[in-house]
């Protein structure tokens, strides 16, 4: 399922699965499941010493993936036992993982723009989602799956793939614009970047903010009689973003709008089809989530920093 990606390029546009557990609508991008399956008890084996929240080894197309309890994940009580749980197989950040569920419920196919981003106030309360949508007079809540992976499995993690990058004083004469809507991402590639050297950082949570910096920034570029490349020099995104997401951003910057700034894609999103995705929208690279070493690596290649 993961593979077929139907939407066209670059048209913000978005396909949620609908999912339930404990009476609440949850989403996940359905880009990111590959199979939806009911869940078999005989298919799993408990793992000794594991996380709560995992449930064990789950077999599935003939290898074993961890399986999540992702109502104990969210801290939801447990309630009645559900007669036909599902389980989502979701892929991302090149890894597949279970999530164990109570039911789902359909497909919605919407434009990033009617997403909600977690209000500020409850960011702190709800680390686990990155907003919500209105859809039939209920509020289906998106959750952070890369977060909630993350804190599973930290070798997963962007902080893992640091490997203690040494800074480069060239890079801090650079200004990059970075746009992620996930607070946890944001916060943690901002650190590790900047510690790289990027100091010349500007991060927005979505693709409509960091488009109205550039186009502000090309202003008062013109404005001093100087090309946008002596304001800008590179432009790093993620793929989902509410309001305008990564693609429909890269789209406006380099095809609408002409620009020659390098654009690289930066998602837990990247397969086959997601490359040809980011090539038609003109993206000048793309790379898998958590990979951060090799995100500076291609930061510093467009930049032309040895």
């Amino acid at each position: 399922m993961g593979q077929k990606i139907l939407l066209e390029s670059g048209t913000n546009e978005v396909e949620i699965l609908e999912f339930y557990l404990g009476g609440q609508e949850y989403g996940i991008n359905i880009a990111k499941v590959a199979q939806i399956i009911p869940f078999d008890p005989a298919r799993l084996t408990r793992v000794p010493s594991s996380h709560q929240a995992v449930l064990g080894a789950l077999l599935w197309q003939d290898r074993t993936i961890p399986l999540i309890d992702l109502g104990r994940m969210l801290g939801l009580s447990s309630g009645e036992t559900v007669e036909r749980p599902i389980v989502l197989v979701a892929e991302f950040n090149s890894v597949v993982n279970g999530f164990l569920t109570d039911g789902v419920n359909r497909i919605h196919r919407l434009s990033w723009e009617r997403l909600d981003p977690m209000s500020p106030l409850l960011e702190a309360h709800a680390s686990h989602c990155t907003g919500s949508i209105r859809v039939e007079s209920r509020d289906v809540l998106l959750i952070d799956f890369e977060c909630i992976i993350a804190e599973l499995f930290p070798e997963t993690s962007i902080a893992y793939h640091d490997v203690g990058i040494s800074p480069v004083a060239e890079r801090g004469n650079k200004h990059v614009v970075f746009a992620e809507d996930s607070n946890f991402i944001r916060t943690m590639l901002g650190s590790h970047l900047r510690a790289a050297g990027y100091t010349g950082l500007e991060i927005f949570e979505n693709g409509a903010d960091a488009l109205r910096y550039v186009e502000q920034t090309r202003q008062r570029a013109a404005a001093a009689g100087e090309p946008l490349t002596t304001q800008l020099d590179l432009v790093v995104s993620d793929i989902e973003m509410p309001v305008m997401d990564g693609l429909a951003l890269c789209r406006r910057l380099k095809l609408e709008l002409g620009l020659d700034v390098p654009v690289v894609i930066f998602s837990s999103l990247i397969n086959e089809a997601m490359e040809q995705k980011c090539r038609e929208v003109g993206a000048d690279a793309n790379l898998n989530k958590p990979r951060l070493d090799q995100l500076v690596e291609v930061m510093d290649h467009l930049l032309g920093i040895a």
